[in-house]
């Protein structure tokens, strides 16, 4: 059963004691940064009024230019699978995805005012699940990723959009719902692996020994919309695609969806979702 709004979990969660301030972290709200430190008897969050529904604080491994967590105040007890609160955040990922979403817009846009020839072009939002996955933490939660380093993350390894890419030349479709469609994208990730280091931003995997992931899918929905439109509520693509995660990839898997740094980038394609899996992802792309 879900706690309280508020209220701790019987096991202690680092996230939770973030989002009441008895752990220190640096926040972000409205545009606004803000470090709390419990140490200095600082226990207050960002906020002047009531407390927010969702948290995005800054990663204490700053592995870019952009590291931020964002997390839901309320915190599940569900633990079995160890995923099963990241499947039920993304069964209506509503106001969390889209607060991820504006976050890494505004963070780009902070970045390019500071240092334009240092500031990515676009940003990741992404989801880790179970061990393979690399997910640390059973509070839900998703991660926003930038760096100049990234930037070719924002289409295919083939330097093609996405969607466009997969499709060309007839990708597979490897499973359907009423609401997506997955297409293979292992063919793409071969097509483009003459360069590894692409093929790996591409897909956000670091594996071990330089080999592609067993599994990696393109879902779009079949109702076209947007990158930027269709994270105003991902609705019913997020929960089919975690249903078809945890089928596919039990161990764990990693889904992602990567973002232009302006609403407008008509050339970035429709909106799509990654899911990658399989095999050991290992951490993020820097680490391959």
């Amino acid at each position: 059963m879900p706690n309280k709004p508020g209220q701790r979990p019987t096991r202690f969660c680092v996230f939770c004691g973030i989002a009441d301030g008895s752990e220190s972290a640096l926040f972000f709200r409205d545009g606004e940064r803000r470090f709390t430190d419990s140490r200095r008897g600082d226990p207050s969050a960002p906020w002047s009024d009531e407390r927010p529904e969702v948290f995005v604080f800054e990663n204490q491994f700053l592995f870019f230019d952009l590291t931020s967590l964002v997390i839901p105040l309320e915190h599940s007890e569900s633990a079995i699978p160890f995923y099963s609160q990241q499947s039920e955040l993304w069964s209506n990922l509503g106001e969390v995805g889209a607060t991820a979403r504006d976050h890494g817009m505004q963070t780009v846009e902070w970045l390019r005012d500071r240092n334009a020839d240092r500031a990515p072009a676009g940003y990741r939002v992404f989801c880790n699940f179970g061990s393979m996955g690399e997910q640390s933490q059973p509070h839900a939660h998703l991660q926003v990723h930038a760096a100049k380093e990234l930037d070719a993350s924002r289409w295919a390894p083939t330097g093609e959009p996405w969607l466009e890419a997969v499709t060309k030349n007839g990708s597979t479709i490897v499973h359907e719902t009423e609401s997506t469609i997955f297409y293979d994208a292992l063919p793409t990730l071969e097509e483009g692996r003459s360069s590894l280091w692409q093929v790996t931003v591409s897909v956000g995997f670091s594996a071990p020994h330089r080999s592609l992931p067993k599994m990696a899918l393109l879902a779009v929905p079949r109702e076209a919309a947007s990158q930027w439109s269709m994270w105003e509520d991902v609705g019913q693509l997020g929960a089919d695609v975690v249903e078809y995660g945890a089928e596919a990839s039990p161990g764990g898997f990693r889904v992602m969806s990567n973002f232009p740094g302006q609403q407008s980038d008509e050339e970035f394609g429709p909106a799509h979702v990654l899911l990658v899996g399989g095999s050991h992802l290992g951490l993020y792309a820097d680490y391959f």
